[in-house]
């Protein structure tokens, strides 16, 4: 997988920078989780296949589909770093009707598919004591971005018009969020997140909430289940040099476990 030398230099820096007292030990946590998402794309391209102006489509891509997410974490007293990473594979075609459909003015077809690799490197600060009821932390780093979009579309009518709004960007953002933790009951515990990325890409949100449970008797094992949402837009250029703009959302349930060491 690639991924840019400026996220290593980033996590070199964050380590650089992490100070506790020399009492303080690493707290280390390795998280894999699957996300069962619901991927929709949106696309549209300016000047596409020579008819001007700008032509959108809605929905190139709607289906249930598998991601994987994973996170590395490290902890002394209130400063941190941490490591996330997302990956989905996803292809899906589908045809619609235009205005009366059929014979008169026939489908409009595509077939979309949709490769994207994330990577997330940052540091993390604990605003509130480590005693308290509610711990907040705030997130700052650098996410990297590699979304290999193939989308080509077939327009209704005698021509057949075939518009390609494929595209491979790699955009690296600036990212801002924060999280917040707690626990509601013996062995349970619930965790919010919500961070804003921007610079490379034209803006990433992201939001997650998840409940857990610990189990065995140390606490060093936990499962999670929650709900996450993630929001990319980007632009790029396909092979014929026009810009295309694309929408991507991907939400629903995740399931993941979580090792301390």
């Amino acid at each position: 997988m690639k991924v840019k030398t400026t996220m290593l230099v980033a996590l070199l820096m964050i380590v650089s920078v992490v100070q506790a007292d020399e009492a303080e030990q690493w707290e280390w946590v390795v998280a894999p989780y699957i996300w069962a998402s619901d991927v929709e794309l949106d696309a549209s391209i300016s000047g596409g296949g020579g008819i001007g102006g700008k032509v959108e489509f809605r929905d190139l891509l709607d289906k249930i589909d598998v991601g994987f997410m994973g996170r590395f974490e490290g902890r002394r007293g209130r400063w941190g770093l941490y490591l996330d990473t997302i990956y989905a594979d996803i292809s899906d075609s589908n045809s619609r009707p235009v205005g009366p459909g059929g014979p008169i003015l026939g489908n409009l077809s595509s077939a979309s598919s949709l490769n994207m690799q994330l990577w997330e490197a940052g540091g993390l600060y604990q605003l509130s004591a480590p005693e308290a009821a509610v711990r907040i932390d705030v997130l700052a780093g650098l996410r990297y971005i590699d979304m290999d979009m193939a989308v080509k579309v077939t327009l209704p009518g005698p021509a057949m018009t075939e518009l390609d709004i494929s595209s491979d960007t790699s955009e690296t953002d600036l990212m801002l969020g924060g999280r917040a933790y707690g626990e509601f009951a013996q062995h349970w515990h619930w965790t919010m997140r919500g961070d804003y990325s921007f610079g490379g890409t034209e803006g990433v949100y992201n939001g997650a909430v998840a409940v857990g449970r610990t189990i065995g008797e140390t606490g060093r094992f936990s499962v999670d289940f929650g709900y996450r949402y993630m929001r990319i837009d980007m632009k790029g250029t396909n092979r014929l040099g026009e810009r295309t703009e694309s929408e991507t959302e991907m939400s629903g349930p995740l399931l993941g476990f979580a090792f301390t060491f």
